[in-house]
């Protein structure tokens, strides 16, 4: 049996997922301040009746990485950056960063060294100043060469706790993005490692002893003890969540999808085409700026099923706030999930709870646009007389914020830069074909969402917990990326910490070879992978570069990156 978990920003879902089926659900809500106490109460709820000693794995996704970051909660970073010549980057990283003296060419090749003795001087000195236990280390072109970033590292060992190495978390070229992945990722360690240990406790204290894994941004897992080392990877699992739910669930197809994910707070949009998820080109942005974390390409909107309704400056609002369950359900404040309720679309909670909560929204806007005297003429609001009355109106504009989010993500995909002659020879526009909707929200804003846009809708069984099931049933995975300069006879891996100076791989196809099979062996070093077994493995990029030498172009760059096909490991039938 495999138990999947979804910890949201307003439920947290388990799911029991045994040969293929969805056998058991649960759907609790988030307690933010303790966050094992809803975990406790959906793995209570799920487990009732069954032999915990079954369950063979563990895999969950989770919004404590994501909140911490999105509420600017992370920890203070000491960020050292070695940058060589080139453009100023003080104003794109989220701190000021620390410049050592040092530089490492576009070859890989040390031109200057940092003094470590220098390193250690100025590491004290502004440790003293922030405080803080945490750091981050990223040099240009570390990549193709990370002595520099790790022999600063063993220099700062004495100073912090935990350090953070650019080249180790990506090792792909992006100078800026890496750094920001560092700084993140060290940002986000204490939190994440608070949360691995309580979700460890509760586990055990429940007798489950299966192996735990985290979701990735990308769709893949990985055992939660490696995942302590780059817990910024864990950023928007929730709704990688999604798409492997709708992947797992088999309910896509092969038609231009939009799949949405309507919680209790937001909602995520995703896009598919010809049954796979579109991704992030370069990675995911961390608030506004740019990182490495490979990611779905999924936008989030301010509206879900417990978006806050106020009124405003004579305006009525809805979302992108949320302060707590439907007034339906004990909540002090109206919400979309009210209106839905009044509306008939949803059956749950106290109906007259909802119904009065909106009559008195109605009687207050009337009172506000008699005190203020406002000019009623193509005033909207003075259509409002009942709890329906405002009902509609809000879903109305929950309808606007949604189409208008669809309509913005089209619009992007639509502009993505072509980079491949099929392509321009034969277009494939993304033109909404169906709508996927899962979630706590989907039965009932769905059908209005369909009706608005007039496309088809799909809602799977088991929507409301598709996330704790894609969780459940995600494929392990693993990244590296092999950087090879055919004339210094160098290998780099900067993932696996290899530096080989005597290579002889000459080609773009051997050194895709090679990395095929490094990465067989680490995955099984890292047990994501039995002995005997042959892993799907993906290529995600490769680039070969001529290396111009004496008006010849005899010898080559060439960097491959390669990783564990991400995705779900079976369907699942609900």
């Amino acid at each position: 049996m495999l138990l999947g978990l979804d910890v949201g920003g307003t439920f947290t879902d388990a799911v029991i997922i045994d040969a293929h089926r969805v056998v058991a659900t649960a759907k609790r809500r988030t307690t933010k301040d303790n966050l094992m106490n809803g975990i406790g109460e959906a793995l209570d709820a799920v487990l009732e009746g069954y032999d915990t000693s079954n369950i063979e794995q563990v895999t969950l996704s989770t919004t404590v990485v994501t909140n911490t970051i999105v509420e600017a909660k992370e920890q203070v970073v000491d960020l050292y950056v070695i940058t060589g010549p080139g453009r100023n980057v003080d104003d794109i990283f989220p701190v000021e960063p620390i410049y050592l003296q040092g530089y490492t060419d576009h070859r890989g090749i040390v031109v200057e060294r940092t003094p470590a003795d220098a390193v250690r001087g100025i590491a004290n000195m502004v440790q003293a100043r922030s405080g803080t236990d945490l750091a981050a280390v990223s040099a240009k072109f570390g990549v193709r060469n990370p002595h520099e970033e790790l022999s600063i590292t063993e220099e700062l060992k004495n100073t912090y706790h935990t350090i953070s190495n650019g080249s180790l978390l990506s090792g792909s070229l992006n100078f800026p993005r890496r750094t920001i992945s560092a700084y993140f990722n060290s940002a986000v360690t204490p939190v994440f490692t608070v949360f691995k240990r309580n979700v460890e406790d509760a586990l055990s204290a429940r007798n489950i002893l299966a192996p735990l894994h985290i979701l990735k941004a990308d769709g893949g897992s990985l055992p939660m003890e490696h995942m302590v080392s780059r817990p910024v990877e864990t950023v928007f699992t929730g709704p990688a969540a999604t798409v492997l739910g709708l992947s797992a669930l088999g309910v896509i197809g092969n038609k231009h999808t939009v799949a949405l994910d309507i919680g209790g707070t937001t909602t995520d949009i995703s896009l598919w085409k010809h049954g796979k998820p579109l991704m992030t080109k370069n990675g995911v942005s961390i608030r506004e700026y740019p990182s490495a974390v490979r990611s779905f390409a999924v936008t989030s909107v301010g509206i879900g099923g417990e978006s806050v309704i106020r009124l405003k400056n004579g305006n009525l609002t809805v979302g992108p706030e949320r302060v707590g369950p439907s007034v339906a359900l004990g909540g002090i404040e109206p919400t979309l999930g009210d209106a839905l309720i009044v509306l008939g679309h949803a059956n749950y909670g106290d109906f007259n709870l909802a119904s009065r909560a909106l009559q008195d929204l109605a009687d207050a806007i009337q009172a506000t646009l008699r005190s203020n005297n406002v000019n009623t003429s193509n005033n909207q609001l003075t259509l409002i007389k009942t709890a329906s009355d405002v009902a509609r109106l809000i879903v109305e504009k929950a309808l606007q914020t949604i189409q208008h989010g669809i309509n913005e993500v089209v619009k992007v995909e639509n502009k993505r830069p072509i980079y491949v002659v099929a392509d321009i020879v034969h277009p494939d526009p993304f033109v909404p074909a169906q709508l996927v909707i899962v979630g706590g929200t989907a039965a009932s804003l769905g059908p209005i969402i369909g009706d608005r846009l007039g496309l088809p809708i799909h809602i799977p069984s088991d929507a409301a917990v598709a996330n704790a099931i894609g969780a459940g049933v995600a494929n392990h995975t693993m990244a590296i990326t092999i950087h090879v300069d055919t004339k210094r006879r160098t290998m780099v891996v900067p993932e696996l910490g290899i530096q080989d100076t005597s290579s002889h791989l000459r080609s773009a196809q051997a050194v895709e070879e090679v990395a095929y099979g490094l990465l067989r062996e680490a995955a099984k070093e890292q047990g994501l992978v039995t002995s005997d077994a042959l892993p799907d493995i993906e290529t995600i990029s490769v680039e070969d570069f001529p290396v111009v030498d004496g008006w010849q172009s005899m010898e080559r760059i060439i960097t491959v990156k390669v990783q564990l096909q991400a995705g779900v490991s079976s369907y699942v039938e609900s």
